[in-house]
C-alpha cells in the first residue's frame, strides 16, 4: 500500500512540474513556434501553382528526412521563380526511430499517384528518396519523368543502415526501410541487377560529396556506393545533407533543371567493393560463417567480409544470409566459400576481384558448373584458380547502366 501511495505521489509530482513548465514558456520558446508556424505558412504558398504551363520540379527526400530537407521555403520561392517553374513537395512515412515505415516498394505506388496529374515533370531525390525514385521508374515504364538529379544517394547502400537495423530491432518489426538499404539487400541486388534499364531514355545527373576535410565530406555514403555507373556523375563539395539543403544554390544541378546541361563528369572510385552470392542446386545459398572464410596476404584467417541480411530486405525475399559483402579490397586478401554437401571448396583472391572497371561489382557463383580444385587437410591454402575460370565463368550482375 505505501508503495502505491509514493508511486502515485511521484507521478502527481511529475505532472504537476510538466504543468508548471507548459505554462512558462519563454520568449524563446514562441520565437520558435512562431518561425515554424511562418515555415509551414511559406509552405502553402509554395504548394500553389504559379506555373501551370511549365514542367514542375518535384523534390524527394530521403531517409528520415521531410519537408526540412530542403531549403527552407523562402529561397525555394525565389528558385521557382529563377527556373520559372513550380517546385512541389514530395513526403513519405520515414524516421530514425524503429516504426511500421513501409518499405520502398510500397512507397513507389504513393509517388506514382503523386506524379499521375502531371503530362511532364522533373525530379531530384536526395539519399534513399533516389531509392525509391529508382524503383518506381522499374516498375512504371508509362512515367512522365522527363529528368532525374540524383543527389548522395546510396545506390549501393549505405554501412550505416547496418546501425539502424540493429536500432531498429527494440521492436518486432524492425526498421524495414533500414534493412532494404543495406549494402548487399535483397532489394538493392534486384534493383541494380536491372543495369540502368530503369533509367533509359531519361536525362539523368548523379551528384555526390566530396570534400577534403573529414567533417564536411559525406559520412553516410562513401563514394563508391553514391558513383552511378553508366550515368553522368559529378562531385559537389560539402557533407550529406548540404546538398539537399542547399540545393538553390548548386549551379550545376540548377543548370541541369534548366536545360539538361551538364557539368564535366568525374571518373570512377578507386576503390573496389564486390557483392558475392553463390548458387548451388539452382538456388541461392543462405550463408553463415561456416561457409566463408577470408585470409590475409600470410594466409592467415581474418574476418574481412559482412554478410546480408539477417532479415528480409526486400519485398519478395526471405530473411537469411545471401550476401557476402567485400569492401575496399586489397590485393593480399582471399576469401574460400564451403559448401555442403560434399561440394569442392571455391577460392577467389581479391587481386582477381579488383579488375573490375565499376567501383561495385555483384557476382554470382554457381557451384554445380565449377569445377575448383579439392582442398586436402594438408592444404591451408589451396591454390587459386584463375578468374573468370576456364571451366565456367561467374555470373556477373552487372551494376546499373553497365554494358
Amino acid at each position: 500500500m505505501l508503495c502505491d501511495h509514493r508511486l502515485f505521489r511521484h507521478t502527481a509530482l511529475i505532472v504537476f512540474a510538466l504543468l508548471i513548465s507548459a505554462c512558462t514558456t519563454t520568449e524563446k520558446d514562441r520565437q520558435v513556434v512562431d518561425d515554424l508556424w511562418s515555415a509551414w505558412e511559406k509552405s502553402e504558398i509554395l504548394s500553389q501553382v504559379d506555373y501551370p504551363d511549365a514542367v514542375p520540379v518535384v523534390l524527394v527526400h530521403g531517409w528520415n528526412g521531410g519537408e526540412f530537407t530542403w531549403p527552407v521555403p523562402e529561397r525555394l520561392i525565389a528558385l521557382e521563380q529563377k527556373l520559372q517553374r513550380d517546385i512541389f513537395l514530395f513526403t513519405y512515412r520515414t524516421g530514425i526511430f524503429a516504426n511500421r515505415y513501409p518499405p520502398l516498394e510500397v512507397l513507389e505506388e504513393q509517388l506514382d499517384r503523386y506524379l499521375a496529374p502531371y503530362a511532364a515533370v522533373d525530379l531530384v531525390a536526395h539519399s534513399m528518396g533516389g531509392l525509391l525514385v529508382r524503383q518506381y521508374l522499374s516498375h512504371h515504364a508509362d512515367h512522365q519523368v522527363r529528368r532525374v538529379a540524383f543527389l548522395a544517394t546510396p545506390h549501393f547502400g549505405t554501412d550505416v543502415a547496418q546501425v539502424l537495423v540493429r536500432l531498429g530491432s527494440v521492436i518486432p518489426e524492425g526498421n524495414i526501410q533500414a534493412t532494404e538499404i543495406q549494402p548487399g539487400s535483397d532489394f538493392l541486388w534486384q534493383l541494380n541487377a536491372l543495369q540502368g534499364a530503369e533509367l533509359e531514355g531519361l536525362e539523368v545527373l548523379n551528384a555526390y560529396a566530396v570534400d577534403r576535410k573529414l567533417l564536411n565530406s559525406d559520412l553516410i555514403v562513401d563514394a563508391s556506393s553514391a558513383y552511378l555507373p553508366g550515368s553522368h556523375n559529378i562531385v559537389i563539395r560539402g557533407n550529406h545533407h548540404s546538398l539537399a539543403k542547399r540545393l538553390d544554390e548548386q549551379d550545376a544541378v540548377i543548370k541541369f533543371l534548366i536545360d539538361g546541361s551538364l557539368s564535366d563528369a568525374q571518373p570512377a572510385p578507386a576503390r573496389r567493393d564486390v557483392w558475392l552470392r553463390f548458387i548451388v542446386d539452382g538456388k541461392v545459398v543462405k550463408l553463415s560463417e561456416a561457409n566463408v572464410k577470408s585470409f590475409n596476404v600470410r594466409g592467415l584467417p581474418n574476418k574481412e567480409y559482412v554478410l546480408c541480411c539477417e532479415l528480409r530486405s526486400g519485398i519478395n525475399s526471405q530473411a537469411g544470409y545471401k550476401t557476402v559483402i567485400l569492401e575496399a579490397l586489397e590485393p593480399g586478401n582471399s576469401y574460400t566459400f564451403m559448401p555442403y554437401g560434399g561440394r569442392k571448396p571455391l577460392k577467389l583472391s581479391a587481386a582477381q576481384l579488383m579488375q573490375a572497371p565499376q567501383p561495385v561489382s555483384m557476382l554470382e557463383f554457381d557451384i554445380d558448373a565449377l569445377s575448383a580444385p579439392a582442398v586436402t587437410e594438408s592444404d591451408q591454402q589451396p591454390e587459386v584458380p584463375a578468374m573468370p575460370l576456364p571451366e565456367a565463368q561467374p555470373s556477373e550482375v552487372q551494376p546499373a547502366g553497365m554494358p
